[in-house]
């Protein structure tokens, strides 16, 4: 393998992780059939409950790691992402 730079063969290769916070979401089917009058029920009879649990309340989120293979250049510095991704 070259350098797309400087054109060496002088190439180190790492594996770079990326962390993500991602938020889950309810489906389309979901809103259609349940949540389009089941939570302006629940804030109709429950306000206070649903005050305190949109305030203190469990945050539907999770991480999401991405490892990369970057190669770097050892006489340029230039450093490049590889075609292979795999995601956990």
């Amino acid at each position: 393998m070259e350098c797309p730079k400087c054109g060496s063969n002088n190439i180190t290769f790492q594996i770079v992780s990326e962390q993500k916070l991602k938020t889950k979401h309810h489906g389309v089917l979901y809103w259609m059939f349940i949540g389009w009058w089941l939570y302006p029920i629940m804030w109709l009879f429950f306000t206070f409950y649903m005050i305190l649990g949109s305030m203190f309340g469990h945050k539907r989120q999770k991480i999401v790691t991405i490892h990369r293979s970057m190669a770097v250049c050892q006489n340029c510095g230039y450093s490049w992402k590889q075609n292979n991704r795999t995601k956990k």
